[in-house]
């Protein structure tokens, strides 16, 4: 099953309106601005601007003290609902603690599709494998390996053919896909990075 959810900094993002979304602490004023009522609300909402606004809606009240994040907790919620494929809005723009934070549960739940979208990318790990990287709404890709990975490029604007990308190498930054799509073909973890210019 699919869901987005929404933390707290969107900027100027328009959110597609045709998913079903979880607002994380402030995500839910958010989702409410853009018209969007959220299916569920988590969070310990110390960032919350008014509490009203949580009104009417299905909400889970975290400790404001715990060992986890509120998006964290809002993984760890969606997953226990059955669903695997998960998109994260509104964590690219603020602290970048909490941005580190959602890039390590990347890593973490390897096994489910996890993307983190803002207005210029999307961010997702690829696990061993042969990907086609599609030239649909994203004109860039980097590629940076989370481990050692044999890594192979095909119709892109630079190809490799089974080098050694190691983790502290930034070989891979702002390829383009030539045609319909790249193929990405890696033995270890890469952490695949699409982007536009805004």
């Amino acid at each position: 099953m699919k869901i987005a959810l929404c933390a707290t900094h969107l900027e100027k993002m328009i959110l597609p309106q045709d998913r079903e979304y979880i607002g994380v602490d402030h995500g839910v004023e958010e989702l409410l601005k853009q018209g969007i009522t959220p299916k569920f609300a988590i969070g310990d909402f110390d960032s919350l601007q008014n509490r009203q606004t949580l009104e009417n809606l299905n909400i889970q009240i975290l400790p404001e003290r715990k060992d986890v994040t509120d998006t964290h907790a809002a993984i760890d919620y969606l997953l226990s609902k059955g669903y695997d494929e998960i998109e994260i809005y509104g964590v690219t723009g603020g602290r970048l603690d909490h941005f580190f934070a959602v890039m390590c549960l990347l890593e973490k739940y390897q096994d489910i599709k996890l993307k983190v979208i803002d207005q210029q990318n999307c961010i997702q790990l690829l696990k061993p494998g042969i990907y086609h990287i599609e030239n649909k709404d994203y004109y860039y890709f980097s590629l940076f390996a989370l481990n050692e990975s044999s890594l192979s490029i095909k119709q892109a604007e630079y190809t490799l053919d089974h080098y050694l990308l190691k983790r502290e190498d930034p070989l891979c930054v702002s390829n383009e896909v030539k045609g319909e799509y790249a193929i990405i073909e890696n033995s270890g973890n890469i952490l695949l990075i699409q982007s536009r210019d805004a």
